[in-house]
């Protein structure tokens, strides 16, 4: 008896199921959508309705949010037109 690796297994699953891949999320592109530094500082809580919450890790990164809040949601309805979020509120870590 040969054994298989749980993965290959899955994948021959997945595939006679027509399941190729995972959707991207919103989670998955942040760095894409905001840049690597405004990322690492600003993170993903949650989404709750129609807003996107977010994280800082010091202050400084609330007001840049805030500065470039427009440009992040054009940003995600162009990435993800099926996504309505329409206001990004931020916290501080």
């Amino acid at each position: 008896m040969s054994t298989r690796q749980a993965g290959d297994i899955l994948k021959e699953l997945f595939a006679s199921m027509k399941i190729t891949e995972r959707k991207e999320t919103l989670f998955d592109v942040w760095p894409d959508l905001v840049g690597e530094e405004a990322a690492e500082h600003l993170k993903i809580q949650d989404i709750k309705g129609k807003t996107l919450l977010l994280e800082a890790d010091h202050p400084g990164w609330i007001q840049v949010a805030q500065l470039r809040k427009n440009e992040f949601l054009a940003k995600i309805k162009e990435r993800f037109p099926d996504k309505y979020i329409n206001n990004i509120k931020v916290s501080l870590r």
